[in-house]
């Protein structure tokens, strides 16, 4: 007896997915799954310039896993994003420090995040000045970051205003050239225990969207 071939694509569905909550849950693509149990906890990575339509973001992508599924709607969680690493070696320039700064923190609402950003200076630092730098911008940060929620931190570094604000601080101690928020990574707990470990899932992204994230109130 001939088996009877069945193709998998007419046994999955297509799901739009859509933004976190501070970026007004826009949708930032579409992904094919056979049911809601293969796309649940999956990560997606999604160019933070399809969400804003800001050129100047194509260097920024962000890291979001779906934590709810409603009809055929994902919603994500913002869970980390990174920037180009040509982005970030195009920043560098001779005669210039480059300092590196890597922490973990908390948010007001209780969410422990790791942040790594770069400091570049326009001299060369002594030893000490590179301390003191360090030093304050992990103060500063995490005082700012105990007295904000997550999604209004986060969307303050994607759309640079943490930068901004850190550059000003720092500038009091050395002339600085540009502080970059290079890196985000959420903590993340939940029971895995006898599940798949999630996958990231390829996506098909939207053409352009026109909604763009306003300031959470």
């Amino acid at each position: 007896m001939v088996k009877k071939i069945v193709d998998t694509w007419k046994t999955k569905s297509w799901y739009s997915v859509t933004a976190p909550k501070f970026l007004n849950e826009v949708e930032v693509a579409q992904v094919i799954a056979t049911d809601e149990e293969h796309l649940l906890n999956r990560i997606i990575k999604v160019p933070l310039k399809d969400i804003t339509r800001d050129f100047s973001h194509v260097y920024t992508t962000l890291k979001l896993r779906v934590c709810e599924i409603k009809g055929k709607t994902a919603y994500t969680k913002f869970i980390g994003h990174e920037m180009a690493q040509e982005y970030m070696r195009a920043l560098v320039r001779r005669r210039r420090d480059v300092l590196s700064v890597v922490f973990s923190t908390k948010s007001k609402d209780g969410l422990e995040f790791k942040i790594k950003a770069i400091i570049l200076t326009n001299i060369i630092c002594s030893r000490a000045q590179k301390t003191a730098l360090r030093n304050l911008f992990a103060e500063e940060l995490k005082k700012k970051t105990a007295s904000e929620d997550f999604g209004q931190f986060i969307q303050d570094v994607l759309f640079g205003k943490v930068s901004l604000e850190m550059l000003g601080k720092l500038k009091k101690l050395v002339p600085i050239k540009k502080v970059e928020i290079r890196k985000t990574e959420l903590k993340e707990e939940f029971d895995m225990e006898g599940k798949e470990i999630p996958k990231e899932q390829a996506v098909v992204p939207l053409p352009s969207i026109e909604q763009k994230p306003e300031p959470l109130q």
